[in-house]
């Protein structure tokens, strides 16, 4: 009867271990794992532009793959004749401290009043909306600090693609700039555009080290 009563004291003892584990945990997932074992989060997730279709968060609550769908949108109006830079917002980064590793575009142009059909402006991807008398991205840092510049080969729906390892990561502090504009800079032909088409998708890949 002895032995009895301690083997029931024994497993009340490690059931009550169990349970005190189970209700301490405090690493949750938010989010999805779908049937190819990839996972979708909903936690610590940033806030996508109206022109942007979709954004599919990959990662966890820390690390994060952004992938940013764009089916059709259009930067302001060009004037032409005359070199400018201008960008249109992607995307916002929740808040928190923040570092950027890395960066993919895969992104066309359509221009569609005929004019600048053979431009081959800067396209780039950084935290500061472009804008200015320039015909290149790189005289400010932060209009292409998330992805250099790439030269499009046409405003007439060729995609630009590039993929890029930051080798010195994009660090965000917390009071920093959250924004991912997508730019453009050239010395446009002249006439102009009025609606300058873009389309096609951008990922980042970047990590949330302190909320």
């Amino acid at each position: 009867m002895k032995k009895l009563v301690i083997i029931l004291l024994a497993m009340l003892l490690v059931t009550s271990l169990f349970a005190k584990d189970f209700k301490s945990a405090t690493n949750r997932f938010y989010g999805k794992v779908q049937t190819d074992s990839t996972m979708i989060t909903t936690k610590n997730v940033g806030t996508k532009s109206d022109s942007v279709a979709s954004v599919v968060e990959y990662g966890d609550a820390k690390f994060h793959v952004t992938e940013i769908a764009i089916s059709s949108a259009h930067f302001a109006d060009i004037p032409g004749g005359a070199d400018l830079a201008l960008g249109q917002l992607l995307y916002t980064f929740p808040t928190g401290a923040i570092v950027v590793k890395g960066a993919y575009m895969n992104i066309a142009l359509n221009e569609s009043d005929g004019n600048i059909t053979a431009d081959t402006p800067d396209v780039g991807i950084g935290t500061t909306v472009a804008s200015g008398v320039v015909n290149v991205l790189g005289g400010t840092a932060a209009f292409e600090n998330i992805l250099t510049g790439q030269t499009a080969t046409d405003c007439d729906s060729t995609y630009t693609t590039k993929t890029l390892a930051l080798a010195d990561p994009l660090e965000i502090e917390t009071g920093g700039d959250k924004t991912v504009y997508l730019n453009v800079a050239d010395g446009w032909a002249a006439s102009g555009e009025d609606a300058l088409e873009y389309v096609g998708t951008v990922v980042i890949e970047w990590v949330l080290l302190k909320e």
